[in-house]
């Protein structure tokens, strides 16, 4: 009697685990309703641009080249005053390293005010244990390689945003790095995530017991950090204190899968987003993942509003990671395909 009440109730756990999986990789989504701000085009036609970053003047530094199986990438600029041209960025000064620039990742830059010169921090995933390369942005856009930054925390890491020199919050996407073990985690819906504050010298650990953390960035006067948890469809926001600790102050269900983060000046938040979990993850094989760009308007840093800003079916834009946007422009980048520049032509207030 008591081993059937034990069969039935893990066959009962089985069956409810398998309901809860399947509605989190959406696979009863399937018709998604198109929406453009304007005209589009698309600007790179394979690689992707797994993050973007806006370093002014119209120039967008992309991240491409991401592979799970971490071959090499590159970054590249988009120029928006020079007939939309993308070009790749040459690396002076760049180590021997086989496994250099191996699948580049998170991107995030810092100025710095008194010199004005620019430093580029890229997470990179090298076969032993993530990297985070950087680099100064010369005004040739050429870049200069400086350093790498490695630390036993950083496991499997996703996005980064600097906040000084050499300091910045970066999120723990995973703790495995095992393919094996990684996916065990990522399918069993872990919360083994978290956020991490490197000081320049060591990471520790500011936010713990997150699922599946993605993008991460800061308000314009960086006294807030967003973060996008992929994993609950949720977008949350912290409070830094003068330690560097971080304390929520809000977290709104949107329903997505949301990825990367980007900040306009007026402090709204501009998301990459998967609709369909199962079809990015590549599940079947050669799936066509559709794309969504949520605008979260943060009025005094709180929770305003959320608007779908743009979206496809997969048929223009396949499995979008990133945007921002750009003097009535948006920029849309992917994982592995098309970066698409769109036309604003109205935006609410």
């Amino acid at each position: 009697m008591f081993s059937s009440l034990i069969t039935v109730s893990l066959l009962a756990s089985g069956i409810y685990y398998f309901i809860q999986l399947r509605a989190w990789l959406d696979f009863d989504e399937d018709n998604i309703l198109n929406v453009v701000p304007g005209n589009c085009i698309t600007v790179l036609e394979d690689g992707g641009s797994e993050d973007i970053t806006h370093i002014g003047d119209g120039i967008i530094l992309l991240s491409s080249g991401f592979s799970f199986v971490g071959s090499h990438g590159k970054i590249k600029a988009l120029d928006l005053n020079n007939d939309n041209k993308v070009m790749t960025l040459n690396i002076s000064n760049a180590p021997s390293r086989s496994d250099f620039m191996s699948a580049p990742h998170g991107i995030t830059t810092w100025r710095d005010t008194d010199t004005d010169e620019l430093f580029l921090y890229v997470i990179t995933h090298p076969a032993s244990r993530d990297s985070v390369e950087v680099f100064r942005v010369e005004k040739s856009l050429t870049l200069t390689y400086i350093k790498s930054i490695t630390d036993p925390q950083f496991d499997y890491m996703n996005d980064l945003v600097a906040v000084e020199k050499d300091k910045f919050y970066i999120t723990k996407f995973a703790r495995y790095r095992d393919y094996y073990k990684f996916h065990l985690e990522f399918y069993s819906q872990r919360k083994y995530g978290g956020i991490y504050y490197y000081d320049g010298k060591r990471a520790r650990e500011v936010i713990s017991e997150c699922h599946i953390p993605n993008g991460i960035n800061v308000s314009p006067d960086k006294r807030v950090v967003y973060m996008a948890e992929y994993g609950s469809r949720t977008v949350r926001a912290f409070r830094r204190d003068k330690s560097n600790n971080l304390m929520e102050i809000w977290s709104k269900y949107v329903g997505t899968g949301v990825d990367n983060i980007e900040v306009d000046k007026r402090g709204d938040l501009w998301i990459g987003s998967h609709l369909i979990t199962w079809k990015i993850l590549n599940l079947l094989g050669q799936q066509t993942p559709p794309s969504q760009v949520l605008r979260v308007k943060t009025g005094n840093k709180a929770w305003s509003d959320v608007e779908v800003i743009y979206q496809d079916d997969g048929t223009n834009c396949a499995g979008s990671t990133v945007a921002t946007y750009v003097a009535g422009k948006l920029i849309v980048g992917t994982l592995y395909k098309q970066t698409l520049v769109c036309e604003v032509e109205y935006l609410s207030k």
